[in-house]
């Protein structure tokens, strides 16, 4: 299916309502020995209506969360409406011929569409030796526009596997030391990957460690959707990559099949950008354990409350982090 020319979405800011917090259970008669004190957490929620459409009010005593099948105490659930660092990143590879130009477009609205503190930059790629930076951070709207406009398509086996993967590593190093900052990953790709160097398991320990979020336009349509008793379709295949990526950095991934659709999508991941929530509690789970703590998001529905859904990431890293492996392989950047 062609995409015609997009149009411009303008973003209303979101209002949230501000939640009560949590109070403190009456001490113990007498008063127990507090067993050692787990981590701070602070996980970030996007809140959806039955209809994927994000919402922006949600109580404390809707949701319930378990670390590692442990119920946690919900200190309390705010808006979280930090400035951005977010990557633009483009699919140039051959394969995206026929929806080139509407990658470019979709691409246009997260620049028109930003705000003055949020910094952005632009990267392309092709191939496992073609992932470069078109434009490094900036807040200039001409400059990031022009990054845009310069993109090209050009030759070479798609490796969105490794554009992900150092496009992650880039913006988690960026503004390092500013810890108000939330930092994430906008693709525009069709999901194809045919010869990445790195693996779809490393990509993922990736985004766990560094709690990236990814958001996805998968611009699928054009993949043959035909499979076999074997054979998994392309275009399934893609989907289920992107779909996984998205999932595990608490991110999501929108498939548009037409204009209105991937204008939507589009709309729907600016408003992520814009604002999404923070579930702040104390594990119960004292610091003995680290690497990935698996967590689980539940969202509590009492009568006449509209289905939702809780988009959360599966955990989150505590703990030294895994040192970063010297590239056997050189990428163009």
């Amino acid at each position: 299916m062609r995409f015609t020319s997009l149009l411009i979405v303008v973003i209303l800011c979101l209002a949230v309502v501000p939640t009560p917090r949590a109070q403190d259970p009456a001490p113990a008669t007498p008063a127990a020995p507090a067993p050692a004190a787990g981590p701070m957490v602070a996980l970030s929620m996007i809140a959806t209506d039955k209809d994927s459409k994000g919402v922006n009010t949600i109580r404390k005593d809707q949701i319930r969360v378990f670390e590692d099948k442990d119920e946690q105490k919900v200190l309390s659930i705010e808006a979280d409406e930090r400035p951005v660092d977010y990557v633009v990143v483009l699919d140039s590879s051959g394969s995206l011929h026929r929806l080139f130009a509407s990658a470019l477009e979709a691409a246009r609205l997260f620049i028109l569409n930003r705000r003055p503190e949020d910094q952005v930059a632009i990267v392309r790629f092709v191939s496992s030796n073609v992932v470069e930076k078109v434009q490094e951070f900036s807040t200039d709207r001409d400059v990031l526009l022009k990054a845009i406009d310069t993109s090209y398509l050009e030759g070479g086996q798609s490796a969105v596997i490794d554009a992900l993967y150092l496009t992650t590593q880039y913006v988690d190093e960026y503004n390092k030391a500013n810890e108000g900052r939330r930092k994430v990953v906008v693709v525009i790709t069709d999901g194809e990957d045919r010869a990445s160097y790195y693996k779809q398991e490393q990509l993922i320990a990736l985004l766990r460690e560094t709690g990236v979020q990814v958001f996805i336009l998968g611009l699928v349509v054009a993949l043959d959707d035909q499979g076999g008793f074997i054979r998994v379709s392309p275009r399934s295949k893609a989907e289920k990559f992107l779909t996984i990526v998205a999932e595990e950095s608490g991110g999501r991934v929108f498939f548009p099949k037409d204009k209105q659709e991937l204008v939507a999508g589009a709309g729907e991941i600016l408003l992520d950008l814009r604002a999404q929530f923070r579930i702040n509690y104390q594990s119960t789970h004292d610091a003995s354990k680290k690497g990935f703590r698996k967590v689980e998001v539940k969202f509590v529905a009492a009568e006449g409350d509209e289905k939702r859904k809780l988009v959360t990431p599966p955990g989150y890293f505590f703990g030294p982090r895994t040192p970063p492996k010297s590239d056997k392989k050189k990428k163009k950047s």
